[in-house]
């Protein structure tokens, strides 16, 4: 076949030797000559594979302290040559034989970057330099060269070999090459990313790397195919680890996601949400994992059949008894998909592995996220923005008190309560919510009705309608402001006494006259918390 191309030089210069010997061998095995560099040529000798070192075959000198080895126009002439008369014969004259095959993968800089005890020196000198560059011209002359940029590619790479007795093809190359410009392009990104100072400005560039975390059970629907990807470089929810129940699916990813939110920035208390499709059904603080559950479940039970339950504590047994079932009722009443803490006591992992046909799946989320920007793609454009962080909470000194009634102390510390699970509430968003509170600090707190709906008002209705008879006497929160005054008579009706939202209307005074023709407290955070 024209395209096929026998493997005659090799060249290895690995920082990763997982698999080095096999891979070596077996190109040896085929009567290749092998050159390597520096480590790489150590551990193949030592491994009792035949191969030479390049720096003697090419007579390469090493220079400043070990940072120039491979940076040298013999060695990339070798990778870069087309198999022309022309190049060959400018190869022979240098006294250089061409490399048909080039291994290679880089300085470890992601495992640099994720040790905090790294210096920034230490971190620098991680940057690879002269990997990438004879990777990305081994990848460049595919033709003719094969390149072979990661351990996890050596299998292929060998079944190629023995598939075709020492030679590779045109196709192979190219796809080999094709994941060889995939890795230096997420290796750039990582130092990039690393190198960019935190809190800077968004980024005029804006280089997204991720790799295949797993392939999910199916997409949105099963029809479609899908695969969860982890951002390269960053901690992400792909270190969390599920400890029982079914394959995820997509739509298990995006709720696993979107829920773990939902109860961040709680240090202060237990805090158990419970969500479907994205959205909180209830939410609840309480003294104990087990009864911020029942809390946040006694919200709307009809909506968590087939939810999620996510919580900021670790699971003990007495809170996995309660999940998954009505106060009252058998275990098992209420079908529950998902599972999120921070840890799990092994019996309660015995109990929730035991519910539902062993399908609940139980995630053990025990790292935080920290990758800083939230990344939609629409249509094929990228929106970029910082993520959001709701550790970060409302700041009082910027709250205003339009109405004659004024809230007292506990009704605020609800309020603000409320305001920071609205936060969380796709727009429009609005949360019905009641607590306790002695002397002056929160001791439980519980979401009696939660709406997201195209209009506030509408909205207003789906929160009333879940609180019912709850609603009187508990507070509002709005993620927006209210346009009209219809909201708040609605509110009224149902006897809540107090709202929190950000005000900024041009008909705030409407709101307010609402307000005080009913009695009711308005406070206005003077922000708007908009989630979409």
């Amino acid at each position: 076949m024209p395209d096929m191309v026998k493997v005659r030089t090799a060249l290895f210069s690995v920082s990763d030797r997982s698999g080095l010997s096999e891979l070596a061998g077996v190109v040896r095995s085929f009567g290749a000559d092998l050159l390597a560099s520096g480590g790489t040529f150590s551990a193949l000798r030592e491994a009792g594979v035949e191969a030479k070192s390049i720096q003697d075959e090419l007579k390469l000198p090493t220079s400043l302290d070990g940072r120039v080895k491979t940076l040298h126009a013999p060695l990339h002439a070798a990778i870069l040559a087309k198999a022309t008369d022309s190049h060959m014969a400018e190869l022979r004259a240098m006294g250089v034989r061409p490399l048909d095959m080039v291994v290679c993968n880089f300085y470890p800089f992601r495992e640099a970057a994720e040790d905090p005890s790294a210096t920034e020196e230490e971190l620098v000198e991680k940057i690879d330099i002269g990997g990438p560059t004879m990777v990305r011209g081994a990848s460049k002359n595919f033709d003719r060269v094969l390149v072979v940029p990661s351990p996890g590619l050596y299998a292929e790479v060998i079944a190629e070999l023995r598939r075709h007795e020492g030679a590779t093809t045109r196709e192979f190359r190219r796809a080999m090459a094709a994941e060889a410009f995939s890795i230096t392009a997420s290796y750039d990104s990582l130092v990039s990313g690393r190198l960019r100072p935190t809190r800077s400005e968004l980024p005029a560039r804006l280089t997204v790397s991720a790799s295949k975390y797993k392939d999910a059970k199916y997409g949105e629907n099963p029809g479609q195919k899908a695969v969860i990807y982890s951002i390269d470089g960053w901690k992400t929810m792909a270190d969390w680890r599920q400890l029982a129940g079914d394959v995820l699916s997509f739509n298990n990813l995006l709720d696993i996601g979107g829920a773990y939110e939902m109860v961040e920035g709680y240090d202060e208390w237990p805090a158990v949400a419970t969500v479907k499709h994205g959205q909180i059904s209830g939410f609840a603080l309480g003294p104990t994992v087990a009864e911020a559950y029942r809390l946040a479940h006694s919200c709307d039970p009809e909506a968590d059949f087939g939810g999620t339950v996510v919580s900021n504590r670790a699971v003990d047994a007495q809170a996995a008894k309660l999940i998954g079932r009505n106060e009252g009722t058998d275990d098992g009443s209420v079908y529950t998909e998902i599972v999120i803490a921070p840890a799990f006591s092994d019996e309660a992992v015995s109990i929730l592995e035991s519910k539902q046909k062993k399908k609940i799946r139980v995630i053990q989320a025990d790292s935080r996220p920290d990758y800083p920007y939230d990344i939609k793609v629409i249509e094929g454009a990228v929106l970029v923005q910082d993520a959001a962080d709701y550790r970060r909470k409302l700041d009082a000194t910027l709250l205003t008190f339009p109405t004659k009634a004024k809230p007292d102390r506990d009704a605020l510390t609800k309020l603000l309560a409320a305001w920071e699970v609205v936060r969380r509430v796709q727009s429009n968003g609005i949360v019905i919510a009641d607590g306790s509170v002695e002397g002056g600090r929160l001791v439980a707190f519980w979401t009696l009705g939660v709406g997201s709906f195209r209009k506030r008002n509408g909205a207003v209705k789906i929160a009333l309608d879940n609180a019912g008879e709850r609603a009187r006497g508990a507070v509002c929160a709005s993620d927006g402001f209210f346009p009209f005054r219809d909201s708040v008579d609605l509110l009224a009706v149902a006897g809540v006494s107090s709202v929190i939202q950000p005000g900024g209307s041009a008909n705030d005074s409407a709101s307010i006259h609402a307000c005080d023709e009913h009695g009711m407290a308005m406070v206005f955070t003077q922000t708007r918390a908009f989630k979409h």
